[in-house]
């Protein structure tokens, strides 16, 4: 709300000596949004705040798995004062009533967060129409740890920072990656800490992991793992709970070690409470390491050096990078990624570039029927 007063752009000025030129912004039009399940609520308030107080009208199509959150933030609009028209939420399917959205021509700009491969294919759809498009896609966030780093605080992070919302999130560190130094102490401690993880009822208050969204996520999930059992080493986890949680869409805080660069389980987005760890020798390795994934959405780098550290934030190709914690965002900080991770910025005042149209508005000054410039029309006549 504060940002949406506080727009930049271009003072008024007289550029070519006979015109007085401004920039004004204006709304889009209507925005044609798709919200993901992770975070459904957050999702929706990313996508609708933004559009509407740029002055856009939206229309939201939540998650089918998640769609009450969306409908209930409409009721809530409703209720507060906004007219009918500006918020409307349609639920359905993705390749039904997604693709009719992203597709109408009507919608003059479409916004997206989900999976890189559903991302491809609402841009094709996109295209079609030439629409605005803003995407917001899978991550596989790395977590560098340089041989000074502070072991203890880097383990607590990892461990944190892989297993928020299950690990359903797409800048969740899935890709540790510690100096050879420190590389068995790591392992060793991280390992120790996932397994004291309680997971259980997330509405008891001595569980710290619930489940994850669906049945169908819990088995995608187990099926990285038990492949990577061919090749790599499960330190902890690695397994559905059974007993009292046998029923639901549980799986245990992962920790996997010994895996290839080229990996699976190191290249994939996982979306699941699963952390994959490699060793490094040179800080050069590392950070190309850390790159070496078509993702770019967040990263992390861990040293007490600060120039170490700010070498990282440089080189690290991403659009967030945290240095000693991982995970924490903000709403005055933009957010989005590079490469496959999509293009364009939530939050801030940065995400009403996505949100609004740039005009320039240019005046005459002179008040003279024949302009100097004519004369590429009409030539030495007077």
């Amino acid at each position: 709300a504060g940002a949406a007063r506080h727009l930049q752009g271009q003072s008024a000025g007289e550029y070519s000596g006979d015109h007085t030129s401004y920039v004004r912004r204006e709304a889009i039009g209507v925005v044609g949004s798709i919200a993901p399940w992770n975070y459904p609520l957050q999702m929706a308030a990313w996508k609708i705040l933004p559009a509407i107080a740029a002055g856009n009208t939206i229309v939201l199509k939540p998650a089918e798995l998640t769609p009450l959150t969306s409908l209930l933030f409409a009721e809530a609009a409703t209720a507060a004062g906004i007219p009918d028209g500006v918020i409307n939420i349609v639920t359905g399917l993705g390749r039904e009533a997604g693709e009719h959205l992203v597709g109408h021509p009507d919608v003059a700009m479409t916004s997206f967060t989900g999976s890189t491969a559903v991302g491809k294919r609402v841009a094709e759809i996109a295209t079609s129409t030439v629409k605005r498009l803003h995407l917001e896609l899978g991550g596989k966030a790395p977590f560098l740890v340089f041989d000074d780093a502070d072991l203890e605080a880097a383990v607590n992070g990892a461990v944190a920072g892989s297993l928020i919302n299950t690990g359903q999130d797409c800048t969740a560190a899935t890709r540790a990656y510690v100096q050879r130094p420190l590389y068995d102490a790591f392992v060793e401690r991280t390992g120790e800490l996932m397994a004291s993880v309680r997971v259980g009822d997330p509405f008891a208050v001595d569980t710290d992991l619930g489940p994850l969204i669906s049945h169908a996520q819990r088995d995608r999930v187990a099926g990285f793992v038990d492949r990577a059992r061919g090749y790599a080493r499960v330190v902890t986890g690695g397994e559905a709970p059974q007993g009292d949680l046998k029923s639901g869409a549980y799986y245990a805080p992962t920790l996997v070690a010994d895996a290839g660069q080229d990996s699976e389980i190191v290249q994939a987005e996982i979306f699941g409470p699963v952390l994959v760890v490699l060793p490094f020798d040179t800080d050069d390795e590392g950070i190309a390491l850390a790159n070496d994934t078509p993702y770019g959405l967040a990263a992390s780098a861990w040293s007490r050096d600060v120039y170490r550290a700010n070498r990282a934030t440089r080189e690290i190709k991403a659009g967030c990078v945290w240095v000693n914690d991982h995970i924490p965002i903000i709403s005055e900080m933009p957010h989005g990624g590079y490469k496959a991770s999509g293009f364009g910025k939530d939050m801030s005042a940065y995400s009403f570039e996505e949100y609004t149209q740039v005009k320039h508005v240019m005046f005459d000054n002179t008040a003279v029927a024949r302009k100097d410039w004519h004369r590429t029309v009409f030539g030495d006549r007077p």
